[in-house]
């Protein structure tokens, strides 16, 4: 879901509310097809948020090289929790 453009939002919202077309497109799933596997937790929320935030670190970290930088003021959607501008950068302090 890399694909879409709300950075602000999470995973799963974007998958649900705001692009389930684009998740149909890229995974050949259907929201109910996704929904069945949340239920049956195939997604641990804690292992998702914490992999979703590392791919948005090294993200940021190579659209920085690069001289280019996201909207640092938005929020930064996980899977299913959204970090406030603020957290998001305490959080990442320690990791550098």
């Amino acid at each position: 879901m890399y694909l879409t453009d709300y950075r602000e939002r999470s995973l799963k919202d974007v998958i649900t509310q705001l692009e389930p077309a684009l998740f149909k497109k890229v995974t050949g799933l259907s929201q109910k097809d996704f929904e069945l596997l949340v239920s049956l937790g195939v997604f641990n929320s804690a292992l998702m948020n914490d992999a979703v935030y590392k791919f948005k670190r090294y993200e940021d970290a190579s659209l920085e090289y690069a001289g280019i930088s996201k909207q640092k003021d938005q929020p930064i959607g996980l899977y299913d929790t959204v970090l406030s501008a603020e957290d998001y950068r305490v959080k990442l302090l320690p990791m550098r």
